[in-house]
């Protein structure tokens, strides 16, 4: 592909020639990190539950194949496409988080999974990228009235309603954690759009008392709470053995599958993957990784500055939150300073339903800072 001529006219040149190729190869390298370390966590995992050895590593191939091919494809999605993805992938999800509240099973204190031909997809995590998408237009629209509703009823006001009813869902489940992201991510489009500070004071206070109420209402929740505040549990456990394998690794590691620590922590190859890399390829490498997860977040943002479009700017800026957090959580669990969230790490935890939507995520991403987008215009319907 690097012999594809610049005056070529295809839709492959126009796309070579104008994708972040330095973004599009750290993702690929930090999905091809993850490989390597289900392979190395997973197997234990499998081991203890009595599965085959490899189950999780094969599982994760097959979820890894269709997810970087749903991100490549939708770098090649136009701005008109991608908000139209945006919107049936946003109705399609919220039905399904009505079905999840219906008939989702309990696992671990929680509902948040369907069962659809044998696999268990998390609605949720799907919706994320599509929220941010369709409130980004409604935002960069914010004064514009909405077809069918009352006139003093405005896109912001429109966005509002929705990010309500996500939370209603995701609190019935309930689901903290991703709670939280959603918020954070409306909080950022707002603050990249230059809305009026009252907003974030409404969010704010909204995101403190639904953390009180959710400890004093959902019993899953107050256990996390309590646990990481003064009370041994499993997950109190989980993070102590995260301790002792960053202690473990060093700055070098002991090699790979060379990590002892890992075969005593439950989630090593989801939530924790991060102290299993840590104690078998070391603090540096866990460096690296953080570095390469920053380097893609200062590119997005840079890239869509320059394109002086604010549905873009809301668009990639809030993806961008949203990987960022999830690196930020992900990690700060390891480290005991956060409650246990169920957040995976972007692109190395293992998990078909967050790998497949963070791929999407970020595929809209490379798709909103190719070079040539700057002569597009998006259109409202």
């Amino acid at each position: 592909m690097i012999f594809i001529a610049r005056n070529d006219k295809s839709v492959l040149s126009r796309w070579w020639w104008t994708i972040d190729h330095w973004n599009l190869i750290q993702m690929l390298i930090l999905a091809t990190i993850g490989s390597i370390m289900i392979l190395a966590a997973g197997s234990s995992v499998a081991i203890r539950n009595n599965l085959p050895e490899l189950h999780f590593f094969t599982h994760h191939i097959s979820y890894l194949f269709l997810s970087i091919s749903a991100m490549l494809f939708t770098t090649f999605l136009s701005i008109k496409g991608i908000i139209r993805l945006s919107i049936m992938g946003f109705i399609l999800c919220f039905i399904l988080l009505f079905l999840v509240m219906i008939m989702g099973p309990d696992i671990k204190g929680a509902s948040r999974w369907l069962i659809i031909g044998g696999f268990s997809v998390q609605p949720s995590e799907f919706i994320k990228p599509f929220f941010v998408i369709v409130t980004a237009y409604l935002i960069a629209n914010k004064y514009k009235t909405i077809k069918y509703f009352p006139k003093f009823v405005s896109s912001l006001h429109f966005s509002l309603i929705l990010l309500f009813s996500i939370l209603l869902f995701l609190l019935e489940q309930p689901d903290l954690g991703m709670s939280v992201i959603i918020i954070l991510i409306w909080s950022g489009q707002l603050f990249l759009a230059g809305i009026s500070l009252r907003w974030f004071f409404l969010l704010f206070s909204l995101l403190g008392a639904g953390i009180t109420l959710g400890y004093y209402i959902f019993p899953h929740v107050k256990r996390r709470i309590d646990c990481f505040l003064n009370s041994p549990c499993e997950s109190y456990d989980q993070i102590n053995n995260s301790f002792l394998a960053y202690e473990s690794g060093g700055f070098l590691g002991n090699g790979p599958g060379g990590g002892i620590i890992k075969n005593k922590i439950s989630d090593a190859h989801t939530d924790f993957i991060f102290p299993v890399i840590a104690e078998e390829f070391g603090a540096i490498f866990c460096i690296i990784i953080l570095l390469l997860s920053c380097s893609i977040l200062i590119r997005g943002l840079i890239r869509v500055y320059v394109k002086n479009d604010l549905f873009s700017l809301l668009a990639v800026g809030g993806l961008l939150i949203l990987f960022g957090i999830q690196v930020l959580l992900n990690v700060s669990v390891t480290l005991g300073i956060v409650p246990t969230t169920g957040i995976t790490f972007p692109f190395i935890s293992y998990g078909g339903s967050s790998l497949l939507s963070i791929s999407i995520s970020m595929g809209i991403v490379l798709a909103l800072t190719k070079k040539d987008y700057s002569r597009h215009k998006y259109e409202r319907y």
